[in-house]
């Protein structure tokens, strides 16, 4: 009721309804007005389904920016895709909100004023934030996980205590659900911890003090303190603000938690709030609770009722990730696109590979001289590989890890989750071009000796070949301290019979030394 009055208020100031004797200012401060009332609904939870207030407004900064490049206007223009990327979002159209975002993120790389930085690290960890829930809905979960990651670190640089408090909560959860070994609590209660320094600002009465009270009642059920956990639950669900979106999401969520421990009455209470969200996903997960509780209730006619009604939305479901499935791609561009402007403004990696390609030859022209001088295979393995790992070492890409490393050695992992500036998607692809360029393609032929590896234990392999902590490392792939030992824990039980005991960094470096010859 509160989102259509406030649109009903919102369309009486569209451009078309404005007088024509305005002039530009007028319009501009009208225009700024409804970006910033629309902020505030989205500040307050709620989720916005209409874009006829904010679709003029996004044409009309749009339009501007063409013959103009004013710093209020860009960011104006940010501001006002990042809401209407929210709005096609909400209204399941993934592929034109990750469109919309994807322009606001430009549109924030192009602002140079100092007196943004604040509120762009914020915009840039909100637009983070709403890219983690279009990839999660997509099943693109890695790629999910990664933006979970960005929009803390944009929320750490701003201290936005709101988002933070909510997010570190989120990431507690998303380690949980990602664990491949079943519920994390120990985990989970880490990260908890960690929301909690942020939420003395919040009254019992909020989102922020709600949502923490159902993540520790999540924490109690999974170590099987089931009367703390319901309190918990209880007082969660009585201070949350109703009909915001996670007021059904909650519901839904507790009513699973009734359904485990046989409450069916709780359980049929919550799920049919769930049943009654804007958000498809809740309403499919509610539909089949209520067909799974009338079945164990006995009411078969209510069960198959709501069974249909859960396929019919699964269908829809499946056919919505289908059409966005695109939407990773979209980004990727993105990415690339703005690797390809940094580029242009440094010209070091082609002299370094041109570099690389001269020592390769030069190596090849003494192995050959080596073969004729010498018969022992290990000493030209030795020597052959020494020439190769001193070059490595000289590389810009080595460089400029062991020296952010560096920068970064006095963190510790129980009090920062990974570095401001981990090793991006274009950083890593060249660490592994530079090391394949040196070693006779060696990630190639790794890969595919230790097919039972996925693509991020490669990573973490490759990245081991360095001297580095696992603090560091954690930092270099945006870990925390706990993922990062799941993920050399995980490494080591598959390696164990090519490890024979050796430490991961030493059969790495072995592995590249015996690949050479």
């Amino acid at each position: 009721m509160l989102t259509t009055l406030f649109l009903l208020l919102l369309t009486l100031v569209k451009l078309s309804d404005t007088n024509p004797n305005d002039t530009a200012l007028n319009i501009k401060a009208r225009y700024v007005d409804i970006i910033n009332n629309h902020e505030q609904l989205l500040d307050s939870w709620h989720q916005i389904y209409s874009d006829s207030a904010i679709s003029p407004v996004v044409k009309y900064f749009d339009s501007l920016e063409r013959v103009n490049t004013d710093m209020d206007v860009i960011w104006n223009k940010a501001k006002s895709h990042y809401i209407i990327g929210c709005i096609c979002h909400w209204n399941l159209d993934y592929k034109t909100a990750m469109d919309h975002f994807i322009v606001s993120l430009k549109a924030l790389d192009d602002i140079t004023d100092n007196k943004y930085d604040t509120q762009k690290h914020r915009l840039t960890g909100l637009i983070y934030k709403m890219m983690s829930n279009l990839f999660i809905k997509c099943e693109f979960f890695d790629r999910s996980f990664d933006m979970q990651l960005e929009c803390i670190n944009e929320f750490l640089a701003c201290n936005d205590s709101s988002r933070l408090a909510v997010e570190y909560l989120h990431l507690g959860s998303f380690y949980d659900m990602l664990n491949e070994n079943g519920s994390d609590p120990d985990t989970n209660l880490y990260y908890i911890k960690k929301a909690e320094k942020y939420l003395s600002k919040f009254p019992d009465q909020s989102y922020e003090r709600a949502y923490y009270y159902y993540c520790l009642s999540y924490y109690y059920h999974c170590i099987k303190q089931q009367d703390s956990a319901i309190i918990l639950r209880d007082k969660a669900m009585h201070n949350i603000p109703k009909y915001t979106s996670l007021y059904y999401s909650m519901n839904r969520a507790a009513a699973y938690a009734f359904f485990i421990d046989k409450e069916y009455d709780s359980a049929l209470y919550h799920v049919s709030i769930a049943l009654l969200s804007p958000n498809l996903l809740d309403q499919r997960d509610a539909a089949e609770g209520l067909s799974e509780i009338y079945k164990i209730l006995g009411n078969d006619s209510e069960s198959v009722k709501y069974s249909s009604i859960y396929q019919e939305i699964q269908r829809k479901y499946l056919d919505i990730k289908i059409q966005n499935s695109t939407i990773s791609k979209t980004y990727d561009a993105y990415l690339k696109d703005k690797t390809i402007d940094e580029k242009k403004e440094k010209y070091v990696q082609p002299i370094w590979i041109i570099l690389i390609a001269v020592t390769v030859v030069l190596t090849t022209i003494k192995l050959v001289i080596l073969k004729n001088k010498h018969s022992n295979y290990k000493e030209l393995s030795n020597t052959l590989f020494l020439e190769r790992w001193n070059t490595f070492q000289e590389t810009e890409i080595y460089y400029s890890i062991i020296e952010r490393c560096d920068f970064n050695k006095d963190l510790m992992g129980d009090t920062i989750m990974y570095f401001k500036n981990p090793l991006t998607t274009s950083e890593l692809s060249t660490y592994k071009t530079t090391i394949d360029t040196l070693f006779n393609d060696f990630t190639h032929k790794f890969s595919t000796q230790h097919p039972n590896l996925s693509d991020v234990e490669l990573d973490y392999c490759y990245i081991s070949i360095l001297p580095l902590t696992e603090i560091q490392k954690a930092g270099l792939l945006t870990l925390s301290y706990q993922g990062v030992v799941s993920r050399r824990k995980r490494v080591a039980n598959k390696l164990e019979k090519s490890l024979s005991g050796q430490k991961l960094a030493d059969f790495m470096k072995k592995s590249l030394k015996d690949g050479l010859v």
